[in-house]
């Protein structure tokens, strides 16, 4: 009886590896270049590509520029939405400016992680902005208008968006100045220096002020004093009322700050990425 088993056991096996070939499709598709991350080689700057924005939506296609049949941007990752102070984006800069790339999906930094080296090919994606800052990404309709808004999907992002490289690589802030707040450097890492919050108790309960409300989930912007330096528009910190540091008490003293520099609508706003990026350790300074 065992060895009548045996032999059908054989038997069968040797079916199946006999019918494998006719039920197996052993033929592949071609893979486009621009899906192969290892072979992408940037043919446009970040500057390049905002310098292209219109002023309202526009759809980047092999006609944007001359020549140049295909529009590939590559960048390192700035931003990170780990902390929960930034939402279904990321920020990428390289030597000439940066920009935010819009992705419809959470918890990115598992894949984006900071110093991330990503490639963008940047075909019928479309430019838009939000209060002036230029965006990259999809379009969505919003009661019969259109709206810049994120890739919808891993699929779609797998289209667009290479990680390239094994490394990550260490971005250095931008050290600001009254000279370097300007709309190029909107969306780049940047550093204040011998800086403070300019009201840091509430005249009314007389409990230090949080980074936000993280009760009711509101955003909360806190005016940043820079000492011994006039910029010439105001500048915010700008702090999710869903990030986890929102109900943190605000540092009080005097310090360095790092964070994305972000724009809205006349305002310069300087987003943190974590309580890592406040080093308030002076005495306040006299304003």
């Amino acid at each position: 009886m065992r060895k009548t088993a045996f032999i059908l056991t054989i038997l069968t096996a040797g079916a199946l590896m006999l019918a494998a070939p006719g039920c197996v499709d052993f033929t592949f598709d071609n893979v486009e270049p621009r899906v192969d991350s290892t072979t992408l080689v940037a043919n446009t700057t970040i500057a390049e590509l905002k310098a292209m924005y219109p002023g309202e939506l526009y759809q980047l296609n092999e006609n944007t520029f001359f020549q140049r049949d295909s529009i590939i941007i590559e960048g390192v990752v700035t931003s990170d939405d780990k902390e929960g102070n930034f939402y279904k984006s990321i920020f990428i800069q390289d030597a000439t400016g940066a920009i935010e790339l819009k992705l419809n999906k959470t918890s990115l930094y598992n894949d984006y992680k900071r110093g991330q080296k990503v490639v963008v090919y940047c075909n019928n994606l479309y430019l838009g902005d939000y209060g002036g800052q230029i965006q990259l990404g999809s379009i969505y309709n919003n009661n019969g208008n259109w709206e810049i808004s994120g890739l919808e999907g891993d699929p779609i992002i797998r289209q667009h968006v290479f990680r390239k490289g094994k490394q990550l690589v260490e971005v250095t802030p931008l050290t600001m100045t009254p000279a370097l707040l300007i709309q190029t450097n909107i969306g780049r890492l940047v550093k204040f220096e011998n800086t403070q919050i300019k009201d840091t108790i509430s005249p009314i309960t007389g409990n230090v002020y949080t980074y936000a409300d993280n009760v009711n989930k509101v955003t909360i912007n806190h005016t940043l004093v820079s000492c011994g330096q006039a910029y010439s528009s105001t500048i915010v910190l700008r702090t999710s009322g869903f990030s986890r540091f929102a109900g943190t008490k605000i540092a009080t003293k005097n310090g360095t700050i790092t964070g994305i520099l972000t724009y809205y609508k006349g305002t310069y706003q300087l987003l943190m990425r974590d309580l890592n990026d406040i080093n308030f350790t002076n005495n306040r300074c006299q304003q």
